[in-house]
């Protein structure tokens, strides 16, 4: 692991969050503050930053002129469903649309306590209906980091089950996928976590805002239990000391005794969702394999690994 990613985690250690029920979170507050925190984690100055709304649903475009026009990457951002926001992950949509060379549209899906499930999904949703009416699905990417990979497995499985052409791949980096089953990583890692603490708690409490315990088997919350087939190729990234490890390696295990295009690439000792901090080291070498996965997921090609693939 780099100095630099050693400094970033160890100051990550001091303001970990912790959901304690008997003192809600001021999540207002909350994303003020992240706003504030990342406001120097802007854009290159070549990308150009577009506001729009897409049936309602606030969005924002990041392009550079020289890259392909006909390619998207539909972004949806992390944050436990409670925080994140567009402009708080600028300086990765930036790099991607900029380094990468594609461009990006990145959803400013509507966040719980305020908007509690569904509305999250189906604002992802309504933006793909949408831009399936422009582009190719074949030239549409979908890219998401922690809730974010949740709510883009999600969005596979409802374009399954509206019956429209899938896009070309899902990326999903660090995702949650279930709520209701402690697996090992979530107690192994949690001491060296220092982001995700007691997510699922949260999760019920806040985001589903239910205690119904049926409901946690519901695909659109828990992507895990869903039925992938016929959904895009699904490339999982995540870290050995996340809580969330287990969640892209059971979801992996999942779909590869399914026979479904599915890799895994693992990166020892990382933080949760590093790959959309461009200035690690570590990053900037996954970044180059990520863009290989976007050419050739916009060329019609999947690359099957042999095996989960680890990183050092």
């Amino acid at each position: 692991m780099s100095l630099m990613h050693n400094i970033v985690n160890l100051s990550l250690k001091h303001g970990k969050r912790t959901y304690d029920p008997q003192h809600p979170a001021d999540y207002p507050a909350a994303r003020a503050t992240e706003l504030q925190q990342n406001k120097f984690a802007q854009a290159p100055k070549s990308v150009l930053i577009t506001a729009d709304t897409v049936n309602g649903v606030s969005v924002e475009w990041l392009t550079k002129p020289e890259n392909p026009a006909d390619k998207i990457i539909l972004y949806i951002h992390g944050g436990g469903f409670v925080v994140g926001s567009v402009k708080t992950r600028r300086s990765f949509t930036g790099y991607v649309a900029d380094k990468l060379k594609y461009n990006i549209l990145a959803v400013e899906y509507r966040l719980a306590p305020e908007h509690p499930f569904p509305a999250a999904p189906e604002d992802c949703f309504t933006v793909y209906k949408e831009l399936v009416q422009k582009y190719a699905s074949k030239d549409i990417v979908v890219l998401g980091e922690s809730a974010g990979g949740n709510l883009v497995l999600a969005l596979l499985l409802q374009i399954r089950q509206a019956g429209l052409p899938q896009p070309a791949a899902a990326i999903c980096i660090s995702p949650c996928v279930q709520f209701d089953t402690v697996f090992p990583s979530y107690t192994k890692n949690a001491p060296v976590d220092n982001i995700v603490a007691n997510l699922s708690e949260e999760v019920i409490d806040v985001y589903l805002n239910s205690h119904d315990a049926s409901k946690l088997k519901n695909p659109m919350l828990a992507p895990y239990y869903g039925d992938f087939t016929g959904c895009a190729p699904i490339y999982l990234w995540a870290s050995t000391s996340e809580i969330l490890l287990d969640d892209s390696v059971k979801l992996y295990e999942k779909l590869k005794k399914a026979s479904h295009p599915c890799n895994l690439y693992l990166r020892d000792g990382m933080m949760h969702t590093w790959v959309i901090i461009p200035f690690f080291p570590e990053t900037t070498q996954d970044l180059k394999r990520m863009k290989h996965h976007l050419d050739d997921a916009f060329s019609g090609v999947f690359q099957a690994e042999s095996d989960i693939v680890h990183l050092k």
